[in-house]
């Protein structure tokens, strides 16, 4: 992953300076020979202390006692941020040690695959895939609208929720699905020493569903301790599900079992797909705010929490106090729908086209 945002940011028109930091010199020179960094050092201090934005591209479960290792050297100004899967003890923690002037920022991108290494980076990682912000009410709203940017700029489809949010979302979404797919791949293994040849006859949809049990245990170790009340609250209600498609089953009700089937069916046909973005559906939230902490991630969460995604942020400040925040969003009717849960929240909120057309 840190691979990954290493040449997703390298590739842009004017890309920074970046230095990677890994025990491994190995990892250092391999990074350096794909391009993902311009220089490399062993050392936290060396890697850090010039930074205007450091990402942590480690184990959930070191994610902490990395940002506090390299607290002490970091500039006043600089952005962290990491990208584990979750986020709530995250970033509850760091922020109780971080030093004044420094801000993290939680993320998640909702990509990758189960090849790891700076080996397995892609350029590409990043393009219109979900990324996903955990603001809380002590993120900086300058911090953040950097942040976003910069992420916007690589390809991502940017949404803030608040790290609670998250964790139980990607429980659902991320986490079980991991579990199941592991879970699959064992009954088959138990089965197979009974019948020689089962795994030799996997289809497709086996290979499809089981294909994420490849991944790193060590990881997901961390994560499933990291997000373990989540996690449990969904493999609950999954057994709920499975053991109801048993009494269907056990019951012949072939009418139960199509609607359940046939439920599935639309929601999955129905998950979003990439569209290209129509400019003259683009529309312009501006929204008056006091500048105090926990302004832009109330705005950031309120969007995001019903999916939206913000294609640019923008912040302008009239006086020290008071100022406006606009948000750029790419299709009219979601610009709605931020805008009225916006107002369900006390903004007074101006929605405006971005596209003006020459009517000459």
């Amino acid at each position: 992953m840190g691979g990954s945002l290493g040449l997703a940011i390298k590739n842009l028109p004017k890309p920074p300076k970046i230095v990677g930091i890994s025990r491994r010199r190995e990892t250092i020179e391999e990074a350096k020979k794909i391009g993902a960094i311009d220089e490399g050092t062993i050392s936290l201090e060396d890697g850090v202390k010039d930074a205007d934005l450091v990402f942590v591209s480690t184990p959930v479960g070191v994610i902490v006692e990395t940002v506090k290792k390299i607290s002490p050297f970091l500039k006043e100004g600089c952005i962290v941020s990491d990208v584990g899967s979750t986020k709530s003890s995250i970033s509850h923690n760091i922020e109780k040690f971080l030093p004044p002037g420094v801000h993290f920022i939680g993320g998640h991108p909702m990509t990758g695959s189960e090849k790891e290494g700076v080996a397995a980076a892609k350029v590409s990682l990043f393009k219109n895939a979900y990324y996903i912000l955990t603001p809380t009410s002590k993120t900086d709203m300058t911090a953040f609208k950097r942040l976003h940017s910069l992420l916007k700029f690589i390809g991502a489809n940017v949404i803030a929720i608040e790290p609670k949010k998250h964790d139980e979302l990607v429980a659902a979404i991320s986490h079980l699905p991991h579990l199941l797919s592991a879970a699959l791949v064992n009954l088959a293994r138990k089965h197979t020493n009974e019948k020689e040849n089962l795994l030799l006859l996997a289809a497709g949809g086996f290979r499809d569903m089981t294909r994420i049990a490849a991944g790193n245990p060590s990881m997901w170790l961390d994560i499933c301790f990291e997000n373990s009340d989540a996690i449990l609250k969904e493999i609950n209600e999954f057994q709920n599900e499975i053991e109801e498609l048993g009494r269907i089953i056990a019951k012949k009700d072939a009418r139960g079992l199509e609607d359940k089937l046939e439920e599935a069916r639309v929601v999955r046909n129905n998950l979003p797909s990439i569209l290209h973005k129509d400019i003259s559906q683009f529309r312009e939230l501006s929204i008056p705010v006091e500048d105090k902490p926990g302004v832009i991630s109330d705005i950031a969460v309120t969007v995001g929490n019903i999916g939206i995604n913000v294609e640019d942020i923008e912040i302008v400040h009239l006086t020290e106090r008071f100022g406006f925040v606009k948000l750029i969003i790419a299709d009219s009717q979601a610009a709605e729908r931020a805008r009225t849960a916006l107002m369900s929240k006390g903004y007074d909120v101006e929605l405006k086209s971005v596209y003006e057309r020459d009517e000459r």
